[in-house]
Formats: structure tokens, sequence, C-alpha cells
């Protein structure tokens, strides 16, 4: 019989518990039932004279990001149709994005009618570089949107320069990043708008919700519109009674407004969140310690110059035959098997998805034209390609564990890498 535990051996761990997500206590129930008992539950329900917790939590996310403006929004999906709405960015219009990514900012580029022209990444960290960024731009590109993946930062200076040399607009998608910082300055706040989730699963969570940031005045007036219906605040103070919103009209809008419910929980959240961070740094400096040592592992790169990261999925990167011909899939199923816990490769490029399916709408089909296809996926993906095959990714919450926890994950590692022939 094999040692390994997948195979019917003894695990690396066995009985003890990894850290539970999302995290709260009595405050986050105080703050829930607070919502629930005003009978407040939505922006747009009479005031008791007072400012709604989705206002609230907006102005806070805008102090922690060091920007005048927030909008709170009911998804992270939202917030980057928001964003691009805001823009003015629509038919006709192009928009890079990285090969690397969930689904939902391709999808957002085509629900505002653009074509999403996706583009090949950096193979060490995931993130979108500006020679391929520079690469795809045309006379109808409008915008680049970098997504801050997983446990790094993207090249913010590199992709500063290009935006601003073509003058198309930097969005950044820091669903996986919040509160890292590049040059001392929270990611969000390099583009002309930061977008963000808060789903469960996120280091910020809410169960589901968004933001967007932004330093821009009418950038902001306009987002306020665009996420309530043609709506705004109010600038006058509230008395028990009054409607927080008024009926501006500047520009049609959608309603993506945020839950008071999920504002109260995030008002809870949001006050931990360094002190978590800080944890978790303390934890994967100690895993990549041991890591080191094994001298075929190593963290996925954060740059110089990105002096905080956000670790949303934590990535082990390991050289090219470190498990000899064995999938990578298989070989995170091994190295699950003997820490019970869950750890994967990353999601599959787009454009080897099956999320990424234009063709299945017909809102879609005066975009998602042979034409269109072909302008959007039409390249090779190298980097994306060696990216996923080297990579095993695990969820933050692992990391708010100990040193013990640290000292499994990298015994598990290099037991599945001595015994990986069995696998095959």
């Amino acid at each position: 019989m094999s040692d390994l535990a997948i195979l019917g051996g003894a695990p690396v761990r066995s009985g003890s518990a990894w850290p539970e997500w999302p995290q709260y206590d009595e405050r986050t129930e105080h703050e829930l039932l607070a919502a629930l008992r005003s009978r407040r539950w939505a922006v747009s329900w009479p005031t008791d004279g007072t400012r709604s917790r989705e206002r609230r939590f907006a102005e806070e996310f805008a102090r922690y990001n060091d920007v005048p403006h927030a909008v709170s929004v009911d998804h992270g999906s939202s917030a980057l149709v928001v964003a691009l709405e805001a823009l003015d960015i629509g038919p006709g219009d192009e928009v890079v994005v990285p090969v690397m990514t969930w689904v939902a900012p391709v999808a957002a580029v085509l629900r505002v009618g653009a074509l999403p022209v996706v583009v090949d990444v950096d193979p060490e960290t995931g993130c979108l570089t500006p020679e391929t960024v520079r690469a795809a731009l045309s006379e109808r590109t409008k915008a680049v949107l970098v997504v801050h993946l997983a446990a790094t930062v993207a090249d913010l200076d590199g992709l500063r320069q290009v935006t601003e040399e073509a003058g198309v607009a930097l969005i950044e998608d820091c669903a996986q990043a919040h509160g890292a910082r590049w040059r001392g300055r929270r990611v969000g706040t390099f583009g002309r708008v930061g977008c963000f989730s808060f789903q469960v699963g996120k280091v910020l969570a809410g169960g589901e919700g968004g933001a967007v940031i932004t330093s821009d005045e009418a950038l902001y007036r306009r987002m306020q519109q665009l996420r309530a219906d043609s709506r705004r605040y109010v600038d006058t103070e509230l008395a028990p009674g009054d409607l927080e919103l008024l009926e501006a009209g500047e520009v049609m809008g959608g309603n993506y407004c945020m839950s008071e419910l999920t504002a109260g929980v995030l008002l809870d959240q949001l006050p931990r969140l360094d002190q978590q961070h800080a944890h978790r740094d303390r934890m994967a400096a100690e895993l990549e310690r041991g890591l080191a040592a094994l001298g075929d592992f190593g963290p996925i790169p954060v740059p110089e110059h990105a002096d905080q990261r956000s670790i949303y999925e934590y990535g082990i990167r390991f050289r090219p035959g470190t498990f000899g011909e064995v999938p990578v899939e298989a070989v995170a199923e091994a190295v699950g098997a003997e820490l019970g816990m869950a750890l994967w490769p990353p999601d599959l490029p787009l454009h080897r998805s099956v999320m990424l399916h234009p063709h299945t709408k017909n809102r879609f089909r005066l975009v998602w034209t042979e034409q269109g296809r072909a302008r959007a996926l039409g390249r090779e993906y190298p980097g994306s390609e060696t990216y996923r095959d080297t990579t095993l990714v695990f969820h933050h919450k692992e990391l708010l564990g100990s040193e013990e926890d640290m000292a499994d994950l990298v015994r598990a590692v290099a037991k599945v890498r001595d015994a990986h022939k069995e696998l095959l």
C-alpha cells in the first residue's frame, strides 16, 4: 500500500481542524440585528433621520482606501458594470482584459455592449503585463481592466504608462486585493476607478456585495445614479421619514444597491481586515521559509513596489517537472488528502473556460460575431498555461492558522513530491 493518503496511506494531518471562514462574533450579530430591527432594510426606504448603513459603509471604505468617494453595490460584478458605464464605455468600444481571471470582468464588458479583448499574462504572477496590453491596443480601445490576482499586485507602474500613452482609462479589479498597496498607496486608487467584491469567500466578506472607489467627483456623482435607478444621495440633513435618495436623472441607471443587512455585516468586518492581513502575512512568511527549504517551491512573486499584498488565494509555485507527468489537478487532490483541506490549480484561462460562452445569449449576438470572437480570443496564451500548470492555490482562511499548520502544509507538499510517481 502507498504511503500517500489518497492511495490509502496515513495522512500528514488528521483530526485537527483548519480555521473557518467567514469569521464573526457577538459584535457581528449585534450589527446585523440592529439593521434587521431598524426595519430599514434598503437605502431606498424612508430613513429614521440617520444615514443608511449602505452609505456609512461606503464612507468608511473610501476612508480605508484613502480616497474621497466610494459607491456600495450589490455584487462585485455590478461594480464592474457601474465602472464601465461611468466611463461611458459601450457598443463599438474595446476593453483589454486578462485571460487569467474569473469570468466576471469579461461578462461585465459584454453587458455594456463592448468587446473584451482577452490577452495573455505573466507566467509567474498570472497578471497582465505592459507588453501583452500594448500588443492588443487598437483605435477602439477605451480601457484596460487589470486584475490583481490571488496574492500579488500587477505592474501598476508599467500599466499606467501604457494606458497614459494610449490615452485610455485604467480600471482596477481589486476583488482579490482589498488593502494591498503599491508604493504606499492602496490598489484601486491608481486607475480612474477601483472595483471590489465582498462575496463570502473574499478577505472582506459580506455574503454578496461590492463597491467602486474613485477620486473623481464627476464619476462619483454619475456612479451613484448608475447603481440606484438614476437617483443619488440628498445633499441636505435627514429627518425621520425622509428619503435618502433623490431622483437626479442625469444618467439612466439600474438597481445595484447594497442591502442594509449586508452593509451592517461589512461595517463590522472592515475594522478586522488589517489585523487579519497581518496574521496571514506572518503565516505566509512561515510557510515560505519551509517551502524554500524544499528547493522546488516558492510563492507567487510579489513585485518590489508592492509593499503590502492581500492574500485571497495563496499560491504555491513549483518548477516544471517537480511532479513529473502528474497533472496539477491530481497533485492538488493528493496534497489536499494529506491535509484534510482543499487545494486546486488556478481557474482555467478564459480561452478554455466553459463559463465564457457569449454565443448562448441573444443579447451578445451583435458583439460576439465571428469577427468579434476572433478579435477577442485570436491569440496565443502560453503565459496562462504555464501559470496554471505550475501553481497550487488554497483559500486564505488556512493562513489564519498557526505555525504548526504551515509546517503540516510543507510536509504534505514534500511527501507528494517524493512519491508522485505513485499517482501515475
